[in-house]
């Protein structure tokens, strides 16, 4: 089982940023090394250079970010039913080619499906805010609800996610990927990454529409809707799904607006993966698993370097324990060297 870590980073939207902060360790260490003068003074510096390096990873971690809206093979959908999972590989293969990666064509997507906008409601039991609300006693709800998905939202929670303008062209379609045909969206990258973060959403349906027996598929409830993350087979995190209007978050649907009824209780989630996840092996699987129908992620960003510096200690690389050994044999030469000190 992979070590897990977690980190706070400044996440560079572009398929090839840089963690800023991590450019110097390694660096720092060889023109201290270099840059020396003296004989003790020379290889005590070099000892230290020696012992940098020991902890410094590579001089820079690119970040590479999948936000699934560009024109990359990710055209705008106007079905509320899936695209091809053929798209989703085409497009997060041409990103990684896009960041100077290289192997683009052994990444490889399985059970993914590209949805745009807010085409997709989960039986119109996503929630959302109203722009507009006109009700009278005895009659349907006059409003117009905006429901809050990845589709509409970037980054955001239900309850303060603020839905954006959307469109149809390039400029104002938000795309993002569900499972399609399949318990889970799965990625398999041609070299490991260290680092991923994403947003999530878990959507609801017909099949659990209310915390009871009858509404959720048994006494169980064996319906009630969840989401999983997966690296490398191992489980990094799993979160179920909440009532409507618990914890300050939207209430109404299109579904609770159409039946009069104050809130939508089926179960559902929109949010962020939270921790940003570090793992400092590496790994080369993502697996995001749905409950029994879907879940969706979008800007998905992952690392592919390991950090400079990382708290994460590790066996010292050879060139490092080289530069240590030379070093510390430095020191040796220079101590037989000095001239005893008479009393």
């Amino acid at each position: 089982m992979n070590s897990i870590a977690t980190r706070n980073v400044s996440i560079i939207n572009g398929a090839g940023g840089h963690l800023e902060g991590a450019r110097t360790c390694a660096g720092d260490a060889r023109m201290l090394a270099r840059g020396s003068r003296g004989r003790l003074g020379g290889v005590r510096d070099l000892f230290l250079a020696a012992i940098l390096l020991i902890g410094a990873g590579p001089a820079a971690a690119t970040l590479v970010t999948f936000s699934f809206d560009d024109t990359l093979g990710m055209p705008y959908n106007s079905s509320s039913s899936p695209g091809a999972n053929s798209l989703v590989q085409t497009y997060m293969q041409a990103v990684w080619a896009g960041a100077g990666l290289t192997g683009a064509t052994s990444l490889n997507v399985t059970g993914a499906g590209e949805l745009s906008n807010n085409r997709y409601t989960g039986d119109n039991h996503v929630v959302g805010p109203f722009s507009t609300c006109v009700r009278s006693s005895g009659s349907t709800y006059g409003c117009n609800l905006i429901p809050a998905t990845l589709g509409s939202t970037e980054g955001g929670v239900q309850g303060s996610a603020v839905p954006h303008a959307l469109g149809t062209t390039l400029s104002t379609v938000d795309n993002y990927i569900v499972n399609n045909g399949s318990d889970r969206i799965t990625v398999v990258f041609p070299s490991p990454v260290y680092f991923a973060s994403f947003d999530f959403e878990i959507f609801p349906d017909g099949t659990c529409t209310d915390d009871t027996s009858a509404a959720c598929g048994g006494a169980s409830l064996p319906n009630w809707p969840d989401f999983t993350f997966f690296a490398n087979s191992s489980q990094i995190f799993r979160q179920v799904a909440t009532n409507p209007g618990s914890s300050g978050t939207y209430c109404e649907s299109q579904s609770s607006n159409l039946n009069n009824a104050a809130c939508d209780n089926a179960p559902q989630y929109l949010g962020v993966s939270g921790n940003n996840w570090f793992f400092p092996n590496g790994v080369t699987t993502l697996e995001f698993v749905d409950w029994p129908r879907r879940i969706g992620i979008d800007n998905l960003v992952v690392d592919t370097e390991k950090p400079c510096c990382s708290t994460t200690l590790g066996v010292p690389e050879p060139g490092s324990m080289a530069l240590i050994g030379a070093a510390l044999a430095g020191l040796a030469a220079v101590r037989r060297r000095r001239p005893a000190v008479s009393a």
